[in-house]
């Protein structure tokens, strides 16, 4: 009757896999001998096990492994021998390594004999469930392991099994080389239309409109911006006069395009009044510029710095009026060198 039962179950292990699996087109056969452990949920003492199977590919993922097991326990100085016999389906999970692991499950029959002076046995129906691993030694040759479950239907206990061992693999075929890939020559072309081919192009996607040079790549010129303070100022005052404030601006607009200048200003009287009255009011002066720039116009006031001169710097003649008025000044300047793509 058992035996009944295993074929019955084996029939509908092939008939499943039979119709959801195609023949593989290279065939592999697998030979293997396996040694390892069984360890048992009942009282039998745990003992060593000896695998010899072949298995056979029915796909590139699915195997047919048939598999004969022996193993000598013993019970109460009483040994026991085992013998199983099983069929299992193996799925091998393809990754990037050499290592090949697999998942398996299958049906089989256990014959336990108790050698005693009357002599017995009992056979059990097992099923199995476990996962393992490949890797190929080179040549024919392979190494595997895996960790099985064994579960008696009959007698509703479960034994594990950890094994190793060689499998000699052969009647595998290569797959034949693809045809080769005929490349037609290429035609050279000017993708992104700035005069330069493709084949010589090493900027390619250039905006349209700029000026390349040979290879391709956008002409850059070096340049250098500067803007310069030149404020005025009427006798003892420090006020700003609008007119005055574009220069103010131009300035704070260069200092918010370059993020990392800064500027100095210096402020500056002529000659009429004390050395004390005039080194006041040039910091004034110097002051109420640095003020603009950071109120007005929005300038960190870490990037400004203001210092007066009072009269100990002129420009011109303090004896004429019109000396007096150019030294009545404010003066600062920020210099920055920048690149710029050349158009056409």
């Amino acid at each position: 009757m058992k035996h009944t039962k295993l074929l019955a179950l084996s029939a509908v292990i092939a008939a499943v896999f039979s119709t959801g699996v195609s023949a593989n087109d290279n065939p592999t056969v697998e030979i293997h001998a396996d040694a390892g452990r069984i360890f048992f949920e009942d009282t039998l003492e745990d003992s060593n096990i000896w695998d010899l199977g072949v298995g056979f590919a029915l796909s590139e993922n699915w195997m047919l492994d048939l598999v004969a097991s022996r193993w000598d326990s013993e019970i109460d100085l009483v040994d026991v021998d085992g013998t199983q016999y099983r069929a299992d389906l193996l799925y091998h999970i393809n990754t990037e390594s050499a290592w090949r692991p697999y998942v398996a499950f299958g049906v089989g029959d256990q014959k336990r004999e108790f050698n005693t002076a009357n002599a017995s046995s009992e056979r059990d129906t097992l099923v199995n469930l476990g996962a393992g691993i490949k890797r190929s030694l080179g040549d024919n040759w392979q190494f595997r392991t895996d960790v099985r479950a064994f579960n008696s239907l009959d007698n509703e206990y479960t034994d594990l099994a950890i094994t190793a061992g060689i499998a000699l693999v052969f009647g595998k075929t290569s797959a034949p080389a693809p045809a080769p890939v005929v490349v037609a020559a290429p035609v050279d072309v000017d993708s992104d239309g700035d005069g330069v081919y493709d084949s010589k192009d090493k900027c390619p996607d250039t905006v349209s409109g700029l000026k390349v040079d040979e290879v391709g790549c956008p002409v850059v010129l070096d340049k250098t911006l500067e803007i310069n303070l030149d404020i005025l100022f009427d006798t003892a005052k420090s006020d700003i006069k609008d007119e005055y404030l574009p220069q103010v601006q131009k300035l704070a607009d260069a200092m918010k395009q370059y993020a990392n200048t800064v500027v100095h200003i210096e402020g500056h009287t002529d000659s009429q009044g004390s050395d004390a009255l005039n080194q006041k009011l040039s910091q004034s002066r110097a002051d109420s510029v640095k003020a603009a720039l950071i109120t007005k116009f929005g300038i960190a006031a870490n990037r400004v710095t203001a210092t007066g001169h009072g009269e100990s710097k002129p420009i011109a003649d303090n004896t004429t009026a019109d000396g007096r008025a150019q030294n009545r000044r404010v003066v600062g300047s920020v210099s920055v060198n920048y690149t710029e793509t050349q158009k056409k």
